[in-house]
Formats: structure tokens, C-alpha cells, sequence
């Protein structure tokens, strides 16, 4: 998943563990609204919501199943 630092503006990719980890975090917390990505460049914290993480059919099934 290709995502852009909220503070650096430096795109970068999450990775197979962090996104099983998103999926872990938002089943375990059906009122999550957003997931905390932190950038490589400038170790800032950049947000990435529920929905924007569902636009996607492949991680949609991830949370349903």
C-alpha cells in the first residue's frame, strides 16, 4: 500500500506486516477510525482512515474475513 507522509510529503510503502497488523488493529477495535503509519524519512506519525483502507476490494476482504 503506497501512502504519502502527512509532514514530509515523501511516499512510501507499507509493508506485508504492518498492513496484517492495520487489519489486526481495526478487527480488534471495531471503532477505529484511523491506523498510525510512521514515515521512514521523518519519523512522523501520518494517519490512514478506515475508509481509505477499505477503497481498496483485496484489504476490504482482509477485514471481512
Amino acid at each position: 500500500m503506497q501512502i504519502k507522509c502527512s509532514s514530509c510529503a515523501m511516499p512510501f510503502a507499507l509493508s506485508k506486516d504492518e498492513i496484517t497488523q492495520m487489519v489486526e488493529t481495526f478487527k480488534a477495535n471495531p471503532t477505529a477510525v484511523h491506523y498510525d503509519a510512521q514515515c521512514p524519512k521523518c519519523r512522523k506519525m501520518t494517519k490512514i482512515s478506515k475508509k481509505q483502507f477499505t477503497l481498496n476490494p483485496v484489504y476490504k476482504k482482509m477485514l471481512e474475513g
